[in-house]
């Protein structure tokens, strides 16, 4: 049988339609920090000499910066960094393959005297010239993406960024019972491919 070639241009429009929607929804879910996701934020992450240097457009756009180290899977280490664009806005999580041999023990620095972009740099050790110390966030809950079915089941804006302080962690935890189910059965990430984004220079 034949379609009718009105049906059949009815057809292909609502198709075309749908392909359009799922790749806007896409970009809405998925900020690749180029200038031209939602956040309009465009972020180079440039390594040298042993230190993982950040440069956020517009200067004035990042309001806190936090990392941790992925050396879960052997001989593939990934930077996890979570970017805060504003006090109301959710941390994006992002992840950065390294060739820089980091160790866990982070150290953070900021160049203010730079006036076109946000100029920040993570390192193991001590930097000088027109380097401050600059204090990171708490690192990220998760390890991927928003989205990713790797992450645990908390992401990172429901965890570390807004965990409630020790004392009321203490008094809940006393409030259940021992014997509950799962109790203590913390989930583990699922190690996995270096991550879904090569984050240099974009």
């Amino acid at each position: 049988m034949i379609l009718p070639f009105r049906v059949f241009l009815i057809i292909f429009a609502l198709l075309t339609g749908l392909i359009t929607s799922v790749s806007v929804f896409a970009e809405e879910v998925f900020d690749r920090l180029d200038g031209t996701g939602p956040s309009g934020k465009k972020v180079n992450v440039i390594e040298w000499e042993g230190n993982l240097e950040f440069h956020v457009y517009p200067k004035g756009s990042l309001k806190g910066l936090s990392a941790k180290l992925d050396d879960r899977e052997k001989g593939k280490k990934v930077m996890v960094i979570a970017y805060r664009f504003g006090a109301k806005n959710r941390p994006l999580v992002r992840r950065a393959i390294l060739g820089v041999p980091f160790q866990k023990e982070l150290k953070a620095f900021v160049d203010a005297s730079e006036k076109e972009f946000d100029k920040l740099a993570i390192s193991n050790r001590p930097l000088s010239g027109n380097w401050k110390p600059f204090r990171l966030d708490a690192p990220p809950a998760q390890w991927y993406p928003d989205g990713d079915e790797r992450n645990e089941e908390t992401p990172s804006y429901l965890g570390e960024f807004k965990r409630a302080p020790s004392s009321e962690q203490e008094t809940s935890s006393k409030r259940r019972p021992a014997s509950e189910p799962g109790e203590g059965k913390a989930s583990k990430p699922v190690p996995g491919a270096e991550g879904s984004l090569n984050h240099f220079d974009f």
